[in-house]
């Protein structure tokens, strides 16, 4: 087992329930039977309600994070569910080989909160894990204060969205660059100051880029190409020897995933003339799980208020292998067991 469960021996029943099982990594998860897990000293069983599929999950199973070492394995790495007295919960990490694709799992203590009432449970996981990140980058790495100008690369991934509402709802300029037009339509009838698609060569995005720009803060879930367009709009802005209110102290730029790739080549001249200070999210480590849990509680209030959202597709988890390689197409796939 990795280290989840590493030292702590695992109780067999004869009962069982339905999960997402992959038997080796690479494999699509298949639904099929699987023993119900047995809570131990720090854990709770949790009744699984919903539980999204994200890049994370898809990275896991083929072996990139939290591989686990033995088989079979019951895949998600968080999930929304009940727990015996009725609370409804956010968990996360669950104990291998248990995931949270499955009728039940266990909540490890610290590691779960409870969530309130107002949003559906569908809805509640797949905000869970691209709200805490977005939350995180923007505000407890970002620390993104009102009247703020900030660019949002990606941002019609789900995490993006919500980054660039978020930010927004917070009082800041948001620009937000990403592929998907119809996404971005929808962003900007949500607020979203200006748009700008990545579709192009480097240049022609570095100069959009630079065109809505400056920028005081810059949240980027893609890299590669698209990191290289925004440091050379970063050095464009240093050569114009920017003065005044228009300049910001900083450009604090949070890379926060790599869809676009893993590497990036950043010219010396964008750091040596641009005041940015770079850094990936996670540096600090996880917020305390008090903290995200009222974070949570202010995005689901948004949310239930209509203020914020992101498209869901509910699929039935006995569907997860038809599902788990669809595109999302914009939308966050999430399993209802």
């Amino acid at each position: 087992m990795n280290g989840f469960a590493r030292g702590r021996e695992i109780t067999v029943t004869s009962q069982r329930m339905h999960a997402a099982v992959i038997h080796a990594l690479g494999q699509t998860p298949r639904y099929e039977p699987f023993p119900v897990p047995v809570a131990g000293p720090g854990e709770t069983l949790v009744t699984v309600t919903a539980a999204a599929l994200k890049p994370a999950d898809r990275a896991m199973v083929n072996g990139v994070i939290y591989a686990p070492a033995s088989f079979p394995q019951v895949v998600g790495l968080d999930g929304i569910g009940r727990l015996a007295d009725g609370r409804r919960v956010a968990f996360f990490a669950p104990r291998q080989p248990y995931g949270g694709m499955a009728e039940q799992a266990l909540a490890r203590d610290g590691l779960w909160f409870e969530v309130p009432g107002g949003v559906d449970d569908a809805t509640v996981a797949g905000m869970l894990n691209p709200g805490g990140a977005a939350w995180k980058a923007v505000f407890h790495e970002g620390e993104l204060a009102a009247g703020q100008r900030v660019l949002v690369l990606g941002a019609t991934g789900a995490s993006g969205q919500i980054a660039a509402q978020l930010a927004h709802r917070h009082g800041a300029r948001v620009v937000a660059a990403g592929r998907n037009e119809h996404v971005l339509g929808q962003l900007a009838g949500r607020g979203v100051d200006a748009t700008v698609s990545l579709d192009g060569s480097r240049d022609e995005l570095a100069g959009a880029i630079a065109a809505e720009g400056p920028y005081d803060l810059i949240v980027d879930y893609l890299w590669g190409a698209p990191a290289e367009a925004a440091f050379a709009a970063l050095a464009r802005a240093g050569r114009g020897s920017r003065t005044g209110a228009d300049a910001p102290q900083r450009t604090r730029y949070v890379v926060v995933g790599m869809a676009a790739g893993g590497e990036a080549a950043l010219p010396a001249v964008a750091l040596r003339l641009a005041p940015v200070m770079v850094f990936g999210s996670g540096i600090a480590g996880p917020a305390p799980i008090c903290e995200a849990a009222a974070a949570y509680a202010s995005l689901l209030a948004l949310v239930a208020a209509g203020e914020i959202a992101v498209d869901i597709d509910a699929v039935p988890l006995a569907e997860v292998e038809k599902a788990w390689n669809r595109p999302a197409g914009g939308r966050r796939i999430v399993f209802v067991p």
